[in-house]
């Protein structure tokens, strides 16, 4: 388990946060905390006041007396008592500070010497201890925090493959990408962001792989986030996201660790906040969205049918009801004279146009999937596919709908559920209603035009200063072997170009495997 020993905590130029080129800190009063035991004593139980579970217990050691301060929520009872409260009954001498450390038994040990290093201590359910005739005080590592087991992801399920996600624990989330990169090239810098909630954020890189301006400019803009609080990544997120205005996400996020530690290896570099189950990427490009972990979990021809098989289906997700509104409504030339019958015929009676017809039922398929996240999950999924399938029935009964329409909005929501990422798939989802209004207003014309202005955007963005759709803009062809097809291990001896990264070899060079090259057992 990876624990938070002397992390930095200081005061930023620009607000009281931790500066990335001051790592222990240099907040008010580093001169020292005051000797007066009484004194210091007051000060901070009136910053604590009101505060039931703060606990404040004198004690006596070595002739000095002195107090420990904690929240006894977050702390190990038993922890306390072997690690801090038994081994001081028996200190003898207490001459200096390190003779006090080196009695004590807990596995992580720092001083502080301000007042605001021990808030901050005390809160992420750490015990200090103070003595009289000290300038600093000892924070010993006790806290017990009950929280959720690592469990299996969720949002990346994957057959094949670790099956362990993120939880809610800054340090165990540390610990499972400890586990898959043991090298001490890869690097964690602590930084404590929100006024109030101090949450603790870790940046997680690989030196000598990652491109140090990709590091430099993250540190750069966590320094500058200066609010209240960071309650998850979704916050970092949005404070730190090149195009807050664009549909578009810039930052992408996991809560796989082996995903992580995967993209690290690449030369991205992952952020991950404390109290939250997803951890992000950068740089995010488009082709990353629509890669899944599985892609290089399974022999890479079976990934490379699945993956091309994703990409038709991400275009059909966005394109399907808004060309079928359009060929429909305009280009009836374009549709074969027997579907065209087909096609008529269904529709004969709907007393909407086809574009309208479009619109209430992606709505209403919209507001289904919505009611079966939100429900229980014993009841959620089963209300949302018997109330599209009753609705729909209903729908084409009553003359509303037609049938082909309820068969196309299908298809689309089918197809939508392929896009391994949920961020981009709620873009493509919102982007659909514009598609079919376009299409109804100016058909096949409106849908290009749509997607001119599409493409014009996404080729403006960038994330962290890498063009958004790179490789394919600008194009890079030695990336282009992993973004639509996934080739085999012994060809991808190169990291990717597009995140400029200082190391470009992964592997040396890996022999094809040949069958038959052993040599056979004379026995």
């Amino acid at each position: 388990m990876v624990r938070r020993n002397g992390e930095g905590r200081g005061k930023n130029r620009k607000n009281k946060q931790v500066s990335w080129s001051d790592p222990q800190g240099s907040g008010e009063g580093a001169a020292g905390l005051s000797p007066e035991i009484d004194q210091l004593y007051q000060q901070i139980q009136e910053m604590w006041t009101k505060c039931d579970d703060v606990q404040f217990r004198w004690v006596q050691t070595a002739g000095r007396r002195g107090f420990i301060v904690w929240i006894y929520t977050l702390i190990g009872k038993e922890l306390a008592q072997e690690s801090i409260l038994e081994p001081l009954t028996t200190l003898e001498k207490a001459e200096t500070v390190t003779d006090v450390q080196q009695a004590l038994r807990s596995p992580s040990l720092r001083l502080v010497s301000s007042v605001e290093e021990i808030n901050i201590a005390v809160g992420e359910g750490a015990a200090v201890l103070c003595l009289d005739g000290f300038t600093q005080a000892i924070v010993l590592d006790v806290m017990q925090f009950q929280g959720r087991s690592v469990e299996r992801s969720t949002l990346e399920a994957v057959v094949r493959g670790p099956q362990e996600a993120f939880t809610e624990s800054l340090e165990m989330n540390l610990g499972l990408i400890r586990r898959r990169l043991k090298s001490p090239r890869v690097k964690v810098e602590y930084m404590a962001l929100g006024r109030v909630s101090k949450t603790m954020v870790a940046l997680v890189y690989i030196q000598g792989i990652v491109k140090p301006g990709h590091v430099k400019e993250c540190q750069e803009r966590l320094n500058r986030i200066d609010v209240d609080s960071i309650l998850d990544s979704g916050y970092v997120e949005e404070l730190i996201d090149d195009a807050p205005l664009s549909p578009f996400p810039t930052i992408e996020y996991t809560e796989r660790p082996d995903r992580l530690a995967a993209e690290a290896l690449q030369g991205r570099v992952g952020i991950v906040v404390d109290g939250s189950p997803n951890a992000l990427l950068i740089p995010a490009l488009f082709v990353n969205f629509l890669q899944s972990p599985e892609d290089y979990f399974e022999r890479y021809s079976m990934a490379l049918a699945v993956r091309l098989l994703r990409h038709m289906y991400f275009w059909i997700a966005l394109l399907l009801p808004a060309t079928y509104v359009a060929l429909l409504s305009y280009h009836q030339e374009m549709i074969p004279t027997t579907l065209l019958m087909t096609l008529t015929a269904s529709h004969e009676g709907v007393p909407f146009p086809a574009v309208v017809e479009a619109l209430i039922m992606e709505v209403t398929f919209e507001a289904l999937r919505e009611a079966g996240i939100r429900l229980p999950k014993a009841v959620g999924q089963s209300v949302s596919i018997v109330g599209a399938l009753v609705i729909g029935e209903a729908a084409v009964n009553a003359g509303i709908v037609s049938p082909a329409m309820v068969i196309i909005v299908a298809l689309t929501g089918i197809a939508s559920f392929t896009v391994p990422s949920y961020n981009i798939a709620i873009t493509f989802r919102l982007l659909r209603f514009p598609m079919m209004i376009m299409a109804g207003l100016f058909g096949l014309y409106g849908i290009i035009i749509s997607l001119l202005i599409l493409w014009i955007h996404l080729v403006s963005l960038r994330s962290f200063g890498v063009p958004y759709m790179t490789p394919i803009a600008p194009l890079v062809w030695e990336d282009l072997k992993d973004t639509f097809s996934r080739p085999p291990w012994w060809y991808m001896k190169k990291r990717p170009k597009m995140y400029e990264t200082v190391d470009p070899t992964r592997s040396a060079d890996i022999p094809r495997p040949l069958p038959g090259t052993a040599e056979e057992d004379p026995l």
